[in-house]
């Protein structure tokens, strides 16, 4: 990459600062690219390194860099700037301040073949951002305090993430195949952790079964009951329950644990070799089985699992054809909107599609 080439990209990087224009920003990066920095730690990704600069935002939103010096040399750049803001928006998620900040950054920025920034190595000295906040006639109290709160956030973003890796390595693999037909599923938690799960079963009479759930409620509560209903379920495949006795089972699971308020939507099904497809639909978005018949929609099944005792459920049966399609998803699908509208909520999801082959 030539140095004006360097340059041009730089002083657009700079204009999506200036116009607090996080999406501008994180596009100069490359989709896998890395940013280091002492309070983001690293941030990969383009969606990350937009997620990090929008809180910056949000905390300081008279945000503002002054450049010092800029050098390019070969496929690199150096920058020396000076960041300068009022906390009025809560710094790191703690209370607004509002006292203005300044921070000396460099930042070091190797350069790809198309003219995209594949690292960034932010160098600043954190403890006079602290200081800056801090109070001046308390600056010690102050400081030990904002710092204090400043490594425990840093512990608990720590957990989720071990929490997160806990509950990717719990789900199935993503692609599956059997006689007859082939899956792919896949969940997207809105935060670190959520509640949607998915799992599936081969059962003692050779038919394949699966279940997507969604636990009400979001974060580690709903992750950690998600867990518990995935392992009900994959405890008891090797029983060969139908799905209707799979969902009461788990039904029963729940009520004994006591988990007030804590209730969750099932879809459970399992699929014989001659594509034969039985169902039980807890409360569930209901799964669409597409095909030659056209779309139908398989809601059969009772009320959400975990809230009352003697719950009845029932369960319906059709028979697939080589092509048919069905695909079970949770609520983060439907309630999903384009990122590009900003505001816009965007939910967890977890899906899952069977076609017969």
């Amino acid at each position: 990459m030539s140095t004006k080439g360097i340059e041009a990209v730089f002083q657009r990087w700079l204009d999506g600062w200036a116009r607090h224009d996080a999406i501008a920003i994180a596009a100069l990066y490359a989709e896998n690219s890395m940013v280091e920095s002492p309070i983001g730690g690293r941030q990969v990704g383009r969606a990350a390194i937009e997620r990090t600069i929008r809180i910056i935002f949000a905390a300081f939103p008279d945000f503002h860099l002054v450049i010092d010096e800029f050098l390019v040399f070969s496929n690199r750049a150096v920058s020396t700037f000076t960041a300068t803001g009022t906390d009025s928006g809560g710094f790191m998620g703690f209370p607004p301040t509002m006292k203005l900040a300044t921070a000396p950054i460099m930042s070091l920025f190797p350069f790809g073949n198309d003219d995209e920034i594949v690292h960034e190595r932010r160098i600043y000295d954190l403890s006079r951002v602290l200081l800056n906040l801090a109070d001046a006639d308390a600056p010690a109290t102050e400081y030990r305090n904002l710092y204090s709160g400043l490594l425990e956030k840093a512990q608990r973003e720590h957990e989720l993430k071990v929490a997160a890796e806990i509950r990717r390595a719990l789900l199935p693999q993503s692609c599956h195949s059997g006689t007859g037909f082939e899956v792919a599923a896949t969940s997207i938690p809105c935060r670190a952790i959520g509640g949607d799960f998915f799992d599936y079963f081969t059962l003692p009479d050779g038919a394949f079964s699966f279940v997507l759930g969604d636990v009400a409620g979001k974060g580690p509560p709903a992750a950690l009951l998600a867990s518990m209903l995935q392992g009900i379920f994959s405890a008891n495949a090797d029983r060969g329950d139908t799905p209707a006795r799979a969902i009461r089972q788990a039904n029963d699971v729940l009520l004994r644990r006591a988990l007030e308020a804590r209730f969750a939507t099932v879809v459970y099904a399992a699929l014989t070799a001659a594509g034969t497809l039985t169902y039980c639909n807890a409360g569930h978005n209901p799964p669409l089985l597409i095909g030659k018949r056209g779309v139908l929609r398989l809601e059969t099944g009772g009320i959400v699992v975990g809230l009352f005792e003697h719950t009845t459920f029932d369960e319906q049966t059709s028979q697939l054809e080589p092509g048919d399609l069905l695909v079970a998803y949770s609520d983060g699908v439907t309630e999903a909107r384009n990122p590009e509208w900003r505001g816009v909520w965007r939910g967890a999801a977890a899906g899952l599609c069977a076609r017969q082959v």
